[in-house]
C-alpha cells in the first residue's frame, strides 16, 4: 500500500532538514543551489498550516533568502535602487499599513513576510547571476533534481497530499509543492534551457523533452500555455522561415482535428473521457462539452462564483474602500460568505481565497494599491525590454518576457502573492536573475558554462540593493 499523505508531508520535512546544512554551511555556489532544490519543498503540516506560522516555509521564503542575500553582501557591483525595486518597497509598505483594518491579522502578518521575500529573492538571485554563480552544471542539476523529486513524490508516494487532482482522476506529476506550483518551475526550466548559449544542441535538446514530458504528466493548463508561448517565441526568432511554414500546417491541423471532433458521432468520443486535463481543457472548448467528471473545467464555476461575489462587494463599497481598499487579507470574507459551510474563519487561509491577484488587489487595496502593483509588472517589462536591446549576456532577456505571458495569466487565476520561496516567485526570480548579467563585449558572447565576472558599470540592474 502507498504511504498516506502524512508521510508525504514528512518526506518533504526530511528533505528540507538534509537539504538546509547546504544552505548554511556549504560554498555559496552550492547553497543557493540548495535553496533553489528547496523551491520543490512545502513542509507545512496540514494540520497547522491555517492557524498558525509554518516555520519552515517562513525560513525557505524569508530567512534563509536574507542570509544568503548577506553571504553575497562582498560580492557585485553596487548600482542605485531601480524604479521596480522602489515601487515593490511602496507597494509593500501600502499593503503593511492596510494590515491596520485587516479583518484577518495574522493572514495580514503573512501577506507581508512574503511580499518581502519575494523581493529578497529577486535580489539574491541577480546577485548571484552577477556574481558567476550559474552556469550549465548548476543549471542542469536544478533541473534534474527538481524532476527526480517530482518522480519521488508522484510515484513513490503516489501523489496524496501535493499531486491530488479529484476522487477516481490520476494524480498529477508534482514535486512536493502544489502541482500549478510545479508547473511554473517547468516552464522557466524550458526557456532557460532553450534561451541559455552555453548548452549544446543535444544537451538542449534531452533536456528539453525530459521537462516537456514532465509538463503534460503535470496537466497544468496555464502553464501548458505558457510552455507553447516560450517555444512559439524562441521558434520564431530563432528560425523564422521554418517557423512560418510549421505555423500553416500546425493551423490546417488545428482547423482539421476541430472539423473532425464536431462531426463525429455521439459514439464515437475521441476525446470525451480523457483523464488528460490539458486534452479535457481542449476538447471542452471546441466541443462545448466537458468530460463526464468535468475534467476539462475543473473549479471554473467556483472561481466564477467567488468573482461574482468579489464584484458585488465592490459595487457596494463607499469611497473610501474603492480607493483604499477592504484591508490586508480581508479576502477570506469573500469565500465565508460564499460558501458558509465549506470556510470557516478558524480553518481559512484569507490569502488563498479569490483566486484573482488583480481582482484581490482592488478588493483588498483598493485603486491605490491595484495602481501600485500594476506598476511594478511595467517597470519590471520597460527593465527587461531595456536589457534585450542593450544584448544582455546569460540567459536572454526574451526567456523571462516569454515566461511573463503564463506567469500573468496565473497571476490572474490563482494566489501568487503569499508565495515567498515556492516554486512561483522562484521560477520568476531565477528567469529574470538570469537575463541581469551584461555581456563583457558587444561581439563575444560566453564562454561554454560561464557566465561575465566583471560588471560595466553603465549596466543598473532592475532589483538592485
Amino acid at each position: 500500500m502507498l504511504p498516506d499523505q502524512l508521510s508525504a508531508v514528512l518526506a518533504a520535512q526530511y528533505i528540507f532538514w538534509v537539504l538546509l546544512p547546504f544552505v548554511l554551511f556549504a560554498p555559496v555556489r552550492w547553497a543557493v543551489l540548495a535553496w533553489l532544490v528547496m523551491g520543490n519543498l512545502d513542509p507545512t503540516d496540514p494540520s497547522t498550516a491555517l492557524s498558525s506560522v509554518g516555520w519552515m516555509n517562513a525560513s525557505k521564503g524569508i530567512v534563509l533568502p536574507f542570509y544568503l542575500w548577506w553571504r553575497l553582501r562582498t560580492t557585485g557591483g553596487e548600482s542605485p535602487r531601480a524604479l521596480p525595486t522602489e515601487l515593490w518597497l511602496i507597494f509593500v509598505s501600502y499593503a503593511t499599513v492596510a494590515s491596520l483594518w485587516s479583518p484577518f491579522p495574522l493572514g495580514a502578518a503573512k501577506l507581508v513576510g512574503n511580499l518581502i521575500g519575494t523581493l529578497v529573492s529577486f535580489v539574491l538571485l541577480q546577485k548571484a547571476a552577477r556574481s558567476s554563480l550559474f552556469n550549465r552544471r548548476e543549471i542542469i542539476v536544478l533541473i534534474l533534481a527538481s524532476i527526480g523529486l517530482g518522480a519521488l513524490q508522484t510515484f513513490y508516494y503516489g501523489g496524496a497530499a501535493y499531486g491530488f487532482d479529484g476522487t477516481d482522476r490520476p494524480s498529477r506529476f508534482s514535486s512536493f509543492v502544489g502541482a500549478q506550483q510545479y508547473g511554473a518551475f517547468l516552464v522557466a526550466f524550458l526557456a532557460i534551457v532553450l534561451w541559455y548559449p552555453s548548452f549544446r544542441v543535444g544537451t538542449r535538446v534531452w533536456l528539453s523533452m525530459a521537462v516537456s514530458v514532465a509538463l503534460i504528466l503535470n496537466g497544468s493548463r496555464t502553464w501548458f500555455f505558457g510552455a507553447l508561448v516560450v517555444l512559439v517565441v524562441y521558434l520564431f526568432l530563432s528560425f523564422r522561415k521554418v517557423v512560418f511554414s510549421a505555423t500553416l500546417v500546425a493551423i490546417g491541423a488545428a482547423f482539421g482535428i476541430a472539423l473532425i471532433l464536431n462531426l463525429s458521432s455521439k459514439e464515437i468520443d475521441i476525446l470525451g473521457d480523457t483523464s488528460s486535463r490539458i486534452v479535457a481543457t481542449l476538447s471542452a472548448v471546441l466541443k462545448g462539452q466537458d468530460t463526464s467528471e468535468n475534467t476539462g473545467l475543473a473549479n471554473l464555476d467556483f472561481r466564477l462564483t467567488i468573482y461574482r461575489d468579489v464584484v458585488q462587494e465592490l459595487k457596494s463599497s463607499n469611497p473610501a474602500e474603492l480607493l483604499f481598499g477592504h484591508g490586508t487579507s480581508s479576502g477570506g470574507n469573500i469565500v465565508m460568505h460564499v460558501f458558509p459551510r465549506s470556510y470557516k474563519a478558524d480553518r481559512l487561509d484569507p490569502n488563498r481565497a479569490i483566486h484573482d491577484e488583480w481582482l484581490r488587489a482592488f478588493y483588498e487595496w483598493g485603486i491605490v494599491g491595484l495602481g501600485l502593483l500594476i506598476s511594478v509588472f511595467v517597470g519590471l517589462l520597460k527593465a527587461l525590454w531595456s536589457y534585450h536591446s542593450k544584448r544582455i549576456e546569460g540567459v536572454d532577456a526574451l526567456a523571462a518576457l516569454s515566461f511573463l505571458p503564463a506567469f500573468l495569466l496565473a497571476f490572474s487565476t490563482e494566489n501568487l502573492l503569499a508565495s515567498a520561496g515556492n516554486a512561483v516567485t522562484m521560477s520568476l526570480a531565477l528567469i529574470v536573475g538570469l537575463s541581469w548579467v551584461p555581456r563583457r563585449t558587444d561581439s563575444k558572447r560566453a564562454s561554454p558554462g560561464s557566465v561575465p565576472r566583471a560588471l560595466p558599470t553603465e549596466y543598473v540592474s532592475a532589483a538592485c540593493t
